[in-house]
């Protein structure tokens, strides 16, 4: 036998050997490795074969999206995780891809007990049952791609807690798993040339944050002294008690929560509570989060929220409605200098100054021309219709085109755009879609433009020396009311109608949008006239798994 066949049988026999011993003892990282390579290639293929103005790109597109999905939905563990990610990502990718990831749920296959006493042994001693608890269920309450959450009592003072365990897989699996996704943003980057690349990383380091739950702990005690602060928010926002001194990277021990779900949306208010006062809460502490603190919990879906009634005081009998976050895994921290010019961003927008807009983008280094104005609600509304009827008339694979081109045109200047801005985005419309799910019984749009209009205020304050500083301070603030008495209207208008419609005209076929549907049929719009197709509806965003647990 020559010596290339005795090193070729060497090689494969040790590839065999390899790859057995790591699927019976290991975590199947080489299954996954491969599996996600043969695909990659597989895609890479079809589309540098199959990607013309004669082909079928839309057939194109589905079959390598429903590739990719069944990639991460048989991957399993952290891919689900990256799966989300995608979705979140989806309105920079075709159609079918969004349709693929926008109901992909973190949810999870349990893991063992034996394997949760492991890492509990691990992370707190051998004794930890005999020394923490009192009483600790095997059986979880929720499980997801990262972790799972029991319940148990406390020895010490008899508290019901949650118990959160990470899954050991886990960390054996996360470098492999963020290596191929990084390999897989990058192929997807070349087939639609498209910035993906620098999005992948930053989506690899904010899940590496989740995985660190001392990060979440860290997290959720300067949201709650933020909140203890604030006198508007004292004890009517609540986040729930951790324990540092038996938690660790890989366990969190947090106060269980009792309470009621928000998704929960039509039985809330049979149970006595207040829907109105329940939805100011949710906006205005997540406004102050943006605005003023620029500490912002990122995944406030319905979840990640709880009501319920608490005492006014220890030893009082009067209840009063008490919101609960949830799950402070991911956080974005904004500096001084993102959190003045989103203000800013959100002031000018409703002011409709788009000279001031195409400033503030310009400094995150996205590239707004006139006909891009549109999407960020300034600029000529008869320009984006025309353009819409244009787009509209091209071929399938010239609209494709046209958005590679005007995505590339957008975000030319990756090294300084903020990427916080996917994440707070998206929790933007989540507030959004919850507003329009209770029926829209807060002036949502109204709170929010009140909270950055103070932190540009108090940004630029200065006091008057002259006649002019006077009147500029007097010209801001008629600019600050009209556009506040604006967005009064437009809510007060929008419920009137509503209520002419249902109970006036109840015999009628007629219906009347909720102003959240406005706000979201006018962002729809504004996306197609720039070429997205996808952009996520608040049905889609609310699409959410169940809770971690209840802490």
């Amino acid at each position: 036998m020559g010596w290339f066949k005795k090193s070729l049988l060497l090689v494969g026999g040790t590839f065999t050997a390899a790859y057995i011993y790591d699927n019976t003892f290991g975590d199947g990282i080489t299954n996954r490795v491969i599996r996600t390579l043969s695909t990659l290639l597989l895609i890479s293929a079809d589309y540098k074969m199959n990607f013309g103005e004669e082909k079928d790109v839309k057939a194109l597109h589905e079959r390598n999206s429903q590739r990719l999905y069944d990639l991460v939905t048989t991957n399993k563990g952290l891919f689900i995780k990256i799966g989300q990610m995608i979705a979140i990502q989806g309105f920079m990718l075709p159609s079918q891809y969004h349709e693929k990831f926008r109901l992909m749920f973190d949810q999870a296959p349990e893991d063992s007990w034996k394997s949760c006493d492991a890492t509990l042994r691990n992370e707190l001693g051998d004794n930890y049952r005999e020394e923490i608890f009192s009483s600790l269920e095997e059986k979880p309450m929720a499980s997801a791609s990262i972790a799972q959450v029991h319940r148990g009592i406390l020895k010490e003072n008899g508290r019901e807690v949650a118990v959160k365990i990470q899954k050991r897989s886990v960390i054996k699996q996360v470098n492999a798993d963020f290596m191929t996704y990084k390999l897989t943003m990058k192929l997807y980057e070349w087939i639609f040339g498209l910035p993906l690349t620098a999005f992948a990383n930053y989506v690899c380091d904010k899940t590496s944050e989740e995985l660190h739950f001392k990060h979440e702990l860290s997290n959720a005690q300067k949201m709650s002294k933020l909140i203890d602060s604030d006198p508007e928010f004292k004890g009517k926002v609540y986040v729930p008690e951790y324990y540092p001194e038996i938690s660790t990277d890989k366990v969190l021990i947090g106060e269980w929560i009792n309470g009621d779900s928000i998704g929960e949306y039509l039985k809330l208010k049979d149970k006595g509570y207040d829907i109105k006062q329940l939805m100011e809460t949710i906006t205005k502490v997540y406004s102050r989060q943006v605005f003023d603190w620029g500490v912002v919990h990122c995944d406030l879906h319905p979840g990640n929220l709880l009501v319920r009634k608490m005492p006014i005081a220890p030893d009082s009998s009067t209840l009063r409605q008490q919101l609960v976050i949830l799950d402070h895994g991911m956080y974005e921290v904004f500096s001084d200098e993102f959190r003045y010019q989103y203000s800013e961003f959100w002031k000018y927008t409703m002011e409709r100054n788009s000279e001031k807009v195409i400033e503030v983008m310009r400094s995150w280094g996205i590239n707004m021309d006139d006909m891009m104005l549109p999407v960020s609600g300034t600029g000529d509304v008869s320009e984006y219709k025309e353009q819409i009827h244009k787009f509209q008339e091209m071929s399938y694979y010239k609209r494709q085109v046209l958005l590679k081109k005007r995505m590339k045109t957008l975000l030319e200047n990756l090294d300084i755009l903020p990427m916080c801005l996917t994440f707070v985005m998206r929790s933007m419309r989540i507030v959004q879609a919850l507003n329009r799910n209770f029926g829209s019984p807060c002036n949502r749009v109204g709170i929010l433009v009140s909270e950055a209009n103070r932190t540009v205020r108090l940004h630029n304050y200065r006091k008057p020396q002259s006649m002019k500083d006077y009147w500029n301070e007097l010209n801001r603030i008629f600019t600050y009311l009209g556009m506040r008495l604006l967005t009064t209207l437009m809510f007060e208008l929008n419920r009137i109608s509503k209520f002419f419609v249902h109970y006036v005209m109840f015999w009628s076929s007629a219906d009347a949008k909720d102003i959240e549907q406005v706000y979201e049929d006018e962002m729809t719009e504004r996306g197609r006239g720039m070429g997205f197709e996808n952009l996520p509806t608040a049905e889609d965003i609310l699409q959410e798994p169940e809770p971690m647990g209840n802490m």
